[in-house]
């Protein structure tokens, strides 16, 4: 006699609503701060408006707390084996993520894009490193080398603290005469400009990551407390995010309420291209250079993400009467960072079934080679 087959109950109605918000917690927040930002912008321009020395006091906390928690969660077991792991692949990934995705900028910022600051949007999303959390995540998810995709996540964000600036910049200035005559007849020119905002990286950026990674490695209770909350620092990492894009829309909400609708659907559009782009670029260079396994999967994805916090960092700092609205300016990384995240979601999850296929198929060549 057989026995009764028992189906699971399904899970409640709440349960499954939270599964759902706590797995799109990051797309699920920027949807409110948009709607927040448009709908009642004043509360988003007043904690924005709170400065001390030209430092806006908010932004920076929450700019700070991101990069503690990044430093406070690294491993350093994980960024050994990442070494270990194959120095071809790492090499090609600091080129990738830091010299040669960033040349798409030049092409971007000559698309004529109105408002001028949708172009600084894209260019500057080409020339920021890569994802800090949710590139690793979808490279687990791939069944690529996690390892390696940690040590390219704290590699290229460190150096790019002292390259972003002076690449984008570059970038600027190769515009269009108008663009490139506004910002060099600014109070300060470009270099000047790069200079300060590397200053500002540095102390909001490379520091708060040194001080996690230090308070990890003196203070044991850190470590433990980092690997059992890890969940709950990273939706804290993701809200202290939604913070920082609140306020930018909201000191924007003039703007982006005059902007043409179709104008948002062509930098959907040029999101959707350059992350194909990146992904196409990646995938051949990665085949070209014999690169092959979970350490490809990890090159071409990390190689073909870009990092919004560190986007949303310089753009609290670029100034206004140069760049223009950072609220107009954000709109476009926001819009890549998500259009990434959707479009390679489904994409790890493909190459997941990939890698479970192939000690399947050895296994029967090998009982074929027996026959």
């Amino acid at each position: 006699m057989l026995a009764d087959v028992v189906k699971p109950e399904p899970k409640p109605m709440h349960a499954r609503a939270r599964a759902f918000l706590l797995d799109n917690f990051l797309v699920c927040g920027f949807c409110l701060a948009l709607l927040f930002g448009l709908s009642v912008p004043a509360a988003g321009k007043a904690l924005a408006k709170v400065s001390v020395s030209g430092w806006s006091v908010i932004q920076t906390v929450c700019v700070v707390i991101i990069f503690v928690i990044s430093g406070a969660t690294l491993k350093t077991e994980e960024i050994t084996q990442a070494l270990k792991a194959g120095r071809g692949a790492l090499g090609y990934g600091w080129v990738a993520i830091l010299g040669l995705t960033p040349l798409l900028g030049f092409i971007l910022v000559r698309v004529p894009y109105k408002p001028i600051e949708f172009r600084y949007g894209l260019a500057l999303f080409c020339c920021v490193p890569t994802t800090l959390t949710s590139g690793v995540t979808l490279v687990r998810n791939a069944k690529g080398n996690v390892a390696l995709a940690l040590m390219l996540t704290v590699s290229t964000n460190l150096i790019g603290v002292f390259t972003v600036p002076f690449y984008f910049n570059a970038v600027v200035a190769s515009g269009p005469r108008e663009m490139a005559s506004a910002v060099n007849g600014a109070a300060n020119d470009m270099s000047t400009q790069a200079v300060k905002l590397l200053v500002k990286l540095l102390f909001t950026i490379l520091l708060p990551i040194v001080l996690g990674k230090v308070a990890r490695e003196m203070i044991p209770a850190v470590a433990a407390f980092a690997n059992a909350r890890k969940a709950e620092l990273t939706l804290t990492n993701n809200s202290c995010l939604i913070i920082v894009v609140w306020m930018s829309i909201s000191k924007s909400a003039k703007e982006l309420i005059d902007t043409n609708v179709g104008t948002i659907f062509a930098v959907l559009f040029a999101a959707v291209l350059v992350h194909v782009v990146f992904l196409a670029i990646n995938y051949a260079a990665t085949h070209a250079l014999g690169l092959s396994g979970p350490e490809r999967v990890a090159c071409v994805m990390m190689s073909s993400q870009k990092t919004l916090p560190v986007a949303m960092t310089i753009i609290s700092y670029l100034p206004e009467d140069v760049f223009g609205s950072g609220g107009l300016i954000a709109i476009p990384c926001i819009v890549c960072h998500i259009t990434q995240l959707f479009m390679d979601a489904p994409l790890a999850t493909r190459l997941a079934k990939r890698s479970d296929a192939l000690p399947a198929a050895a296994a029967n060549a090998d009982d074929r080679s027996e026959v």
